[in-house]
């Protein structure tokens, strides 16, 4: 099945999304301003996971991730830091705001990474206050 151009959004999906977005908007990104403009950032452009972090998710994994999701180095290993982020997904607002996305997009038939971006433009638009 074709997806549906973003542009052909209709109101009540607009809507929806706005729903969405109200519930993450304005949230301290770590890396961008915002989580919103972190996880579209994330999803579009970098392709960098912790770009899409918020302020409090860094925090949260700061405090809780264990010393085995790490290297010497101090990066994050793949398994073990993929297994505890697993574990953790439901304190981790990237997580959650991204996948609210994702499911909107796959119900509408809509490319994900087009709802990013209308996302971060609905938030900087001020759509949902």
């Amino acid at each position: 099945m074709q997806n549906t151009a973003i542009e052909n959004i209709t109101e009540t999906q607009k809507n929806e999304l706005c729903a969405i977005v109200k519930k993450w908007a304005n949230i301290k990104g770590d890396y961008c301003d915002t989580l919103l403009q972190g996880i579209a950032h994330y999803k579009c452009d970098s392709g960098i996971q912790t770009d899409a972090y918020s302020l409090a998710d860094v925090l949260y994994i700061k405090k809780n991730a264990t010393k085995e999701c790490y290297d010497e180095d101090g990066y994050e290993t793949d398994y073990y830091y993929g297994e505890w982020l697993n574990e953790h997904e439901d304190n981790l607002q990237f997580v959650i705001a991204d996948f609210e996305m994702y499911k909107f997009a796959e119900k509408h038939n809509f490319v994900d990474e087009d709802v990013y971006n209308l996302a971060t433009e609905i938030e900087e638009e001020g759509g949902v206050a």
